[in-house]
């Protein structure tokens, strides 16, 4: 049996539809960290990004008040910064 020679060689790509799976699979159980994921997908490397709540909610199959609770626990964690009322966010 074959294995690589190093961890570079081996792979896992983390997208939308496997994250839905992941989901759906109950691998996934917070919405925090779903929520977390799911900003990482929509928004990598991004430090303040503008959401469109209802598109957000949407493409990723949650309710706003599952959200808006997400991401007050993200800023229990200091993930998310701040929370303005247009929903920017200020991820650290």
């Amino acid at each position: 049996m074959t294995q690589p020679d190093s961890a570079a060689a081996v792979s896992y790509l983390l997208d939308r539809d496997e994250l839905l799976r992941i989901r759906g699979l109950k691998l996934v159980t917070s919405d925090r960290d779903y929520v977390f994921f799911a900003l990482q997908i929509d928004y990598p490397g991004k430090l303040t990004p503008a959401i469109d709540v209802l598109a957000f909610c949407d493409r990723w199959e949650l309710d706003e008040g599952d959200l808006y609770k997400a991401l007050g626990d993200l800023r229990k964690k200091g993930i998310v910064v701040s929370i303005s009322s247009r929903l920017n966010l200020q991820l650290s």
